[in-house]
């Protein structure tokens, strides 16, 4: 009895590990994925993050349990595609310019994924003999038995033709050329790369989630920087290029109103007057006390003093932009800078009590009366920043959040950013539970 036990147990372990290493350990495909066209490429590790979740849930079972009932006719998503080991997304400056468009995924059953796709509020329409779902910036495109999902990069630009021209390339990269080496030789989870030789990998890791690499962008310039990670509870620090298409796509029309209404000061005679250069440092969030007198009569007519206390919040914070006098002058002759009783203030934005000072070439704002400016130290970084998320979330400014974003940031200690002067980068996301994936924690917190 118990040798057939043992030959059981035996042909079950020996039977799962065949099962295990045949789902996670085969090899991924990279043939005809991407167009010969594409410039950039980023690489989804559909079974290395499969295999993160089926760990998360061996070690919490828990959390994956579910008591609510299905909903009567809804549709599982995994049901009406094939889901592919790896998933590609490309891009280029011509004719797959206006979007990042998906590698081809096979329909399992076609009118099922349309019904799912309805039920969870996307558009269809029909163009040029083209089905479409539409939903922000994401349309999921079917041709015949194939269907790919594009991300728009700007949300009311056609990409039919585009989308037409995905499905009818014949000519794709294969998998030893030189573009898809970095992206075929990584074990992580999402890979990105381009023709400059810029490389990024990112990883769901126990209790966080990494991105590494290098990326060879001028969007940030060397500068001075202030570090202080142990006292603040964030910090930024950078020099920006004003010229890099993705900080002029930033400044579009509607932005430039929604600053014009909320600041009545004009977005471009700020960036003008502006050499780029950023520092912003939250020390601490202080509470003040603020006593309320109010005054009601009674029925004699007599009047009656009546005192309320009110707690509220406020930012210890420092932000110095880099400029010569013109941009203080235009904040000051636009009376977004003013003199009351004889302290210069920021009134552009009276949400908060901030004092403001031109210092050698910097406009610096500022909520402490004497404040030290001389914070400034070596150039080391491009881009340096910081934020201590458990922190703040213990004493919060006034400004509501939605309870779903609230969910998530309840579950991060702190996020940090930085680019070195020799363009390497990361960025690290640390939750406050360390020992769990940190993408089992967000899909089941």
């Amino acid at each position: 009895m118990k040798k057939k036990l043992a030959y059981i147990l035996v042909i079950i372990s020996v039977t799962v590990l065949a099962l295990y290493l045949f789902r996670y350990k085969q090899a991924l495909i990279y043939e005809k994925k991407i167009p010969i066209s594409a410039t950039e490429i980023v690489q989804i590790n559909l079974r290395e993050i499969e295999h993160h979740l089926l760990i998360d849930v061996i070690k919490n079972p828990l959390k994956y349990i579910s008591f609510k009932s299905k909903k009567k006719g809804s549709i599982s998503f995994n049901k009406t595609i094939e889901i592919p080991k790896n998933l590609f997304f490309f891009t280029n400056n011509s004719n797959y310019k206006n979007a990042w468009f998906s590698s081809l995924l096979k329909l399992k059953d076609s009118h099922k994924l349309k019904r799912y796709l309805l039920q969870e509020g996307f558009k269809n329409s029909t163009s040029n003999k083209l089905e479409t779902f539409c939903k922000g910036r994401i349309i999921i495109a079917f041709s015949s038995s194939n269907a790919i999902i594009a991300l728009k990069k700007q949300e009311n630009t056609s990409i039919i033709s585009e989308i037409k021209t995905v499905f009818n390339q014949t000519t794709f990269y294969k998998k030893e050329s030189e573009l898809l080496k970095s992206i075929s030789n990584s074990k992580s989870d999402i890979t990105y790369t381009n023709l400059k030789d810029d490389f990024l990998e990112a990883n769901f890791k126990n209790g966080l989630f990494e991105i590494k690499g290098s990326l060879n962008s001028n969007l940030f310039i060397a500068d001075k920087y202030v570090e202080d990670t142990n006292n603040s509870i964030g910090f930024i620090s950078t020099k920006i290029n004003k010229n890099n298409t993705v900080f002029k796509s930033l400044s579009s029309l509607k932005n430039k109103k929604k600053f014009k209404n909320f600041t009545k000061l004009s977005l471009d005679s700020i960036v003008n007057k502006w050499n780029g250069s950023l520092v912003a440092n939250l020390r601490a969030i202080d509470t003040k006390i603020d006593t309320i007198v109010t005054y009601k009569y009674d029925d004699d007519f007599n009047k009656i003093e009546k005192k309320s206390i009110q707690k509220f919040n406020t930012p210890n914070i420092s932000i110095s932009l880099g400029s010569n006098k013109n941009l203080y002058e235009y904040f000051y002759n636009s009376k977004a800078i003013q003199i009351i009783e004889n302290d210069t203030l920021l009134t552009s934005i009276p949400i908060y009590k901030m004092y403001a000072k031109q210092v050698e070439n910097t406009l610096n704002i500022y909520s402490q009366k004497n404040e030290n400016t001389s914070e400034f130290k070596k150039e080391e970084y491009k881009f340096n920043m910081f934020i201590a998320v458990s922190r703040y979330l213990k004493q919060p400014l006034e400004f509501s959040s939605e309870k779903s974003i609230n969910k998530y940031l309840q579950l991060i200690k702190n996020v940090s950013a930085k680019q070195t002067l020799n363009n390497k980068v990361v960025i690290q996301v640390r939750l406050k539970e360390e020992k769990r994936n940190c993408l089992g924690q967000f899909l089941k917190p």
